[in-house]
């Protein structure tokens, strides 16, 4: 970015901070419908805050889009939050959904790139000119928002949250899923129970990776809460991150929804769950293998398919299989069940959750 075009730190109030919010005020205004969008990230994406609140407003006036990122740190979703269309983990899938736009917002994030290096991948997520992109790199996301709200002449008073709800889905299975209690468990299956059960106010950390593909989609409607995710390539984080959460917020409950194969790099986290009785439900997404692995593995045509191939050895986590049940009792929490069916997931879920002290399940997929 060249100082025409970025607004940093210190220099965000500077000397050229009032011609900065200017031109990209000028930029949202002159695209087309539908042609700019705000790419949010870190406190832009709260609510407690009221960042979230500002930049919807500043969407709504301008017809932007408001994006986040795929890896974000903490999102206030669900309730009357306003939503957010979150990118695309793959290269290829961000960079089609980024190409509908001739204007860019980066507030408090830095431009989307790919996680690995692909020989058929695209190299860049963003093809826009450095003059289409606007990246507000803020130490204040509120202020900065504040400040480009003012520079698009929105009132302050549109900038103040509101406190009306909308319906929310009840905290009960929906009738699709109460005819589905004897079925199996599969991936979609499972993201909607716990869509449908986790409680007002909960934080959920999110390191369901391959099995929780549509967990996203189906907890938009949920009561308002803390979503959480895997930031980086480091995986492993799930189980920690719901510790410190717990630790940190004590009167809310913590979900964590959470791939077998990331859990067992910090399954340790279990004891300190065990010693500090903190209120956690683990949800682990038993497939018995590494599935995110797999996938890169075919991105980078490694040949893992063959029966005997090495790269599917690597990934299974099936010889022996890995029991969670006895894991977590092994680990000091007692409260450890196993679910099949998607009966057997709600009503130990909601068992857990009526709960104090740590629980897991032990999701069964295929």
């Amino acid at each position: 970015m060249t100082e025409a075009t970025a607004a940093r730190g210190d220099s965000l109030f500077g000397p050229n901070a009032d011609a900065f919010f200017a031109g990209c005020a000028s930029g949202l205004r002159t695209s087309a419908p539908g042609a700019a969008a705000l790419l949010l990230g870190g406190d832009a994406t709260l609510a407690d805050n009221g960042a979230l609140h500002i930049a919807a407003t500043i969407a709504a006036a301008t017809g932007a889009a408001l994006l986040c990122e795929n890896g974000f740190a903490r999102i206030d979703r669900g309730d009357a939050l306003p939503a957010l269309t979150r990118l695309p983990y793959f290269p290829r899938e961000a960079a089609k959904a980024l190409s509908a736009f001739s204007c860019l917002v980066l507030i408090d994030c830095k431009l989307p790139v790919p996680m690995f290096g692909y020989a058929s991948g695209p190299r860049d997520v963003v093809s826009l000119s450095e003059d289409a992109i606007w990246e507000i790199d803020a130490q204040d996301a509120v202020a900065a928002l504040r400040k480009l709200a003012s520079a698009l002449d929105i009132p302050l008073a549109a900038l103040t949250p509101q406190m009306a709800t909308k319906a929310v889905a009840s905290r009960e299975l929906s009738q699709e899923l109460r005819a589905a209690r004897d079925q199996a468990l599969t991936p979609p299956l499972l993201c909607a129970v716990v869509a449908a059960l986790q409680p007002a106010n909960a934080i959920v950390v999110d390191e369901s990776l391959t099995s929780g593909t549509e967990y996203w989609m189906r907890s938009a409607n949920a009561p308002a809460f803390s979503h959480l995710t895997l930031t980086g390539g480091a995986i492993g984080q799930g189980p920690p991150m719901a510790v410190g959460a717990a630790v940190a917020c004590p009167t809310r409950r913590v979900i964590n929804f959470q791939a077998d194969g990331s859990g067992l790099y910090s399954a340790q986290a279990l004891w300190t769950q065990a010693r500090e009785q903190l209120d956690i439900v683990t949800i682990i997404c038993a497939n018995n293998k590494y599935n995110i692995l797999r996938i890169e593995l075919a991105l980078q045509r490694v040949n893992c398919t063959a029966s005997a191939g090495v790269g599917r050895s690597l990934t299974d986590l099936s010889q022996p299989s890995v029991d969670w049940v006895s894991l977590a009792k092994g680990f000091g929490v007692a409260n450890a069940t196993r679910a099949t069916t998607v009966g057997e997931l709600a009503d130990q879920l909601a068992a857990a959750l009526a709960r104090k002290g740590p629980s897991l399940i032990e999701a069964c997929l295929p």
